[in-house]
């Protein structure tokens, strides 16, 4: 594995939980390859058992390995393994797969119709807005998703950011939000209303899927709310969002 940056900005546990999760991807880690136990990471990287514990059991939950009784830590399997799964950007993702990708902002500003999800997950008052960033994401050169995106309204300096881009390195590097937890409220099958067939390119009817998610911080704070609907005859794409 490659060197922990201990200057780094990003938290120690989330730098190793991503070496792993990049070395299973890659295929460096393969399924049913035993991953050095906790306390050869610790000796490693210099870093305390609670560091490690956290990195492991994240990678635990988000199905990256898989702990036996008495014999440690292995590489779950499972071909999902090689999808980018996680908590990662769609740029990255797009970037992972070799894919050519672009964004076009379709809305951003607060927003005052809020859901019951998001007034659950920001403790929202009634009357209090959300900060809204509304996107289609491409990938070579094919609509893929509507991506809504609900964020605190302390954010709305989101407005003068180039939102064609990755809206997780904008949370990251400026305002200093790690997203590290999801939550997934819904998946379902919708049909296409005349906006969203416009969006994506089909016709009107045409089966999509929409889901809804919630991403928290390493604390456990809110992050945003994201609804995709998303476009079900591209399997290659599909897969990344159920």
């Amino acid at each position: 594995m490659c060197a922990i940056e201990k200057t780094n900005s990003t938290p120690l546990y989330l730098q190793l939980k991503n070496k792993i999760k990049k070395e299973i991807r890659s295929g460096i880690l393969k399924p049913g390859d035993r991953i050095p136990s906790e306390t050869q990471l610790q000796k490693e990287y210099g870093m305390s058992r609670v560091t490690v514990r956290n990195a492991m059991a994240e990678l635990e939950v988000e199905g990256y390995i898989i702990k036996v009784q008495g014999k440690g830590s292995f590489v779950a399997q499972s071909d999902m393994l090689r999808l980018p799964i996680g908590v990662t950007s769609f740029t990255e993702d797009a970037k992972m797969q070799g894919i050519d990708f672009q964004s076009s902002v379709l809305e951003v500003g607060l927003k005052n119709e809020v859901s019951e999800m998001d007034k659950e997950f920001f403790g929202l008052q009634e009357g209090e807005p959300v900060m809204c960033v509304k996107r289609i994401r491409c990938a070579n050169g094919v609509p893929l998703v509507i991506e809504e995106n609900h964020l605190s309204a302390s954010l709305q300096g989101l407005e003068q950011e180039d939102l064609t881009k990755s809206l997780y390195d904008i949370l990251i590097n400026k305002y200093h939000m790690i997203p590290s937890n999801k939550g997934r409220r819904s998946v379902k099958i919708i049909f296409a209303t005349e906006e969203v067939a416009d969006r994506l390119q089909l016709s009107v009817g045409t089966p999509v899927i929409e889901s809804e998610m919630c991403v928290y911080d390493m604390n456990g704070d809110p992050i945003h709310t994201v609804k995709d609907i998303v476009r079900g005859d591209n399997d290659r794409f599909m897969k990344w969002y159920v």
